[in-house]
């Protein structure tokens, strides 16, 4: 379900640029989107999620400029600036507070897993935080690779499907990565776990 949400507004701002070919109806389509977005979430969970509310502000500044002169371009350095946020949030954990932030949501979805228990050593969680700080920096550049090196339509089909398949790509190798270092706790006190 949450997919769904975070999905949503990218989803209707492409539906709308095809159907339209208007980048700047389809700006205001998704400036909307993301205001429902952020409500039906609410509405389901009686909170926010931060990155929602992140990328709305972000979303309503460069979707405002575009749609107020006319320029598209405001909208499409917006995957540019958000992932280079992301980058900057990333690198800033590793200097508050005693986890970074890969530890921090790694742990976090480990505890989902009470059978399951990562050993990775002490000295990993930096590099595997680095990673995402140089992937965050690379998407946000390929973002503007694709702006001027090509024309709209592509780079809306990138936004939709190739940013996509770059995150899912980085996602998977960091959970191969990952699982090398998750082993399974057996409880002998739990029948359910045949011990």
């Amino acid at each position: 379900m949450k997919q769904f949400f975070d999905f949503f507004p990218v989803a209707v701002f492409v539906a709308a640029y095809f159907l339209t070919k208007d980048m700047i109806l389809a700006t205001k389509v998704l400036i909307a989107a993301s205001a429902l977005q952020i409500a039906g979430y609410w509405l389901l969970k009686r909170t926010a999620e931060k990155m929602h509310l992140a990328t709305f502000a972000i979303l309503v500044v460069l979707g405002g400029l575009t749609i107020a002169l006319q320029d598209q371009a405001f909208i499409m350095w917006k995957p540019t600036i958000v992932n280079w946020l992301f980058a900057v949030v990333f690198l800033g954990s590793q200097f508050i507070g005693r986890r970074n932030l890969v530890r921090t949501l790694v742990e976090a979805f480990l505890k989902q897993m009470p059978h399951h228990k990562l050993e990775l050593p002490e000295e990993k969680w930096l590099p595997l935080n680095l990673s995402f700080v140089v992937f965050f920096v690379l998407l946000g550049g390929t973002n503007l690779l694709v702006v001027y090196n090509f024309d709209q339509d592509t780079w809306v089909a990138y936004k939709m499907v190739g940013q996509s398949i770059l995150n899912m790509l980085f996602l998977l190798a960091q959970f191969a990565y990952l699982s090398r270092y998750i082993r399974e706790e057996h409880n002998e006190n739990n029948p359910e776990t045949g011990g």
